[in-house]
């Protein structure tokens, strides 16, 4: 019998990154999404097709799923109970909905007496994304239950890196890039690892290989998309080809780089190729990333512990450049009041100045006298593209 791995989101992400992998792996897939039209078409076709841009180029068909909506919360559980691993690609936001399905399932795993030890990876761009899954978790156990949790069930936070744009026009077929990095804390992992999942890394330097991914790669690539924005571009590769756009974005990887660098001991070599490699990636003109894609909800990537500012508060303790983040992150609060609040910011300087850092205590976390508060008004008053 194939191993089963269970993914919750049959999105982009979901088929296109760590589904596929899976499913490469000989895993008897397990599609949960919440998205009704969504579980019908993937029911109906049976199959869809992931076309892996890179060297080499290949197309990939993947059939023999199953699929559930996220309502059908017991049928799930049922089908976790025999799972060697269940993995989520769902965003941040609806981890706290996932994780009562799997309150279920420690329940029925419990019931059956399972002893194998099990784990939830949460696939997200996110800090501590698996463990705050975890807590979700253990919100709605109780008794038996949680200490059932306790001793099987492993939670360790994880690490991914592939382009993965939205699936249009045709929902059954993915366009993404030949590439993986896929990491997970090994400390944190319960008993030994699924052997088929290959592509899954354990690492004993989790916080490191994620900050370097979630400041270079998405540092970079927000920067990127939020400049590209205001200079008018629809997609990530156009915009990279942009004189104005690479110099903002070349300015802040160096930047990334070096306080990744400075914080975790990587060596210059290994950032330096990091950040070339991240630029080939951009480059593909067949992904057709679109930048709204990577611009979509700016508040949250302006969170003391995100891509931006929380490289920027580094760089600030350790006394680096930072010059280029700052205009990223001023990049961004433009793209979030033109788009999301355009009545908010008013005609004066001194208005403006005031929510201004009014919003960067309540989403950023900066003190209206903190030295990049300070930088960042700056950098807006004496905004240029």
């Amino acid at each position: 019998m194939k191993p089963k791995v269970v993914v919750f989101g049959a999105g982009a992400t979901g088929r296109g990154h760590v589904g596929l992998l899976a499913w490469q792996a000989g895993a008897d897939l397990v599609f949960v999404d919440k998205k009704p039209k969504l579980v019908e078409a993937l029911k109906l076709h049976g199959h869809y097709i992931v076309r892996l841009y890179g060297d080499p180029y290949e197309e990939v068909e993947v059939r023999g799923y199953r699929v559930f909506h996220s309502e059908e919360r017991q049928a799930v559980a049922r089908e976790i109970v025999e799972a060697v691993a269940v993995l989520t690609a769902v965003f941040d936001p609806n981890l706290p909905d996932v994780a009562q399905t799997l309150a279920l399932a420690v329940s029925d795993c419990r019931r059956a007496g399972r002893t194998a030890p099990l784990n939830c990876i949460a696939c997200e761009n996110m800090m501590d994304s698996s463990s705050t899954l975890g807590a979700h978790v253990r919100s709605f156990l109780r008794d038996e239950d949680i200490d059932y949790c306790l001793s099987y069930w492993g939670f360790p936070d994880c690490m991914i890196s592939r382009v993965v744009p939205m699936p249009e026009p045709d929902p059954m077929v993915i366009l993404t890039e030949n590439y993986n990095e896929w990491t997970a804390r090994a400390e944190a992992f319960r008993g030994d690892k699924p052997s088929m999942l290959t592509a899954l890394e354990l690492v004993d330097n989790q916080t490191a290989r994620l900050e370097r991914k979630l400041f270079i790669h998405n540092g970079g690539h927000a920067v990127c998309g939020y400049i590209g924005y205001h200079r008018g571009h629809q997609y990530i590769h156009e915009a990279v080809h942009d004189p104005v756009v690479a110099q903002h974005v070349l300015g802040a990887l160096d930047e990334l780089g070096e306080v990744v660098r400075v914080k975790h001991g990587f060596m210059s070599e290994s950032i330096d190729a990091y950040k070339k490699d991240l630029v080939r990636r951009g480059s593909v003109p067949e992904l057709k990333d679109e930048i709204r894609r990577v611009v979509r909800d700016p508040l949250r990537k302006l969170s003391p512990r995100e891509r931006l500012v929380a490289p920027a508060l580094l760089a600030v303790q350790y006394s680096l450049p930072r010059q280029w983040i700052i205009k990223g992150i001023v990049a961004a609060l433009r793209y979030y009041y033109l788009v999301l609040e355009p009545d908010t910011i008013l005609a004066s300087q001194k208005q403006d100045n005031i929510k201004l850092r009014r919003l960067l205590r309540e989403v950023s976390g900066l003190e209206d006298d903190s030295i990049l508060t300070h930088e960042i008004i700056t950098a807006w008053d004496n905004w240029s593209l």
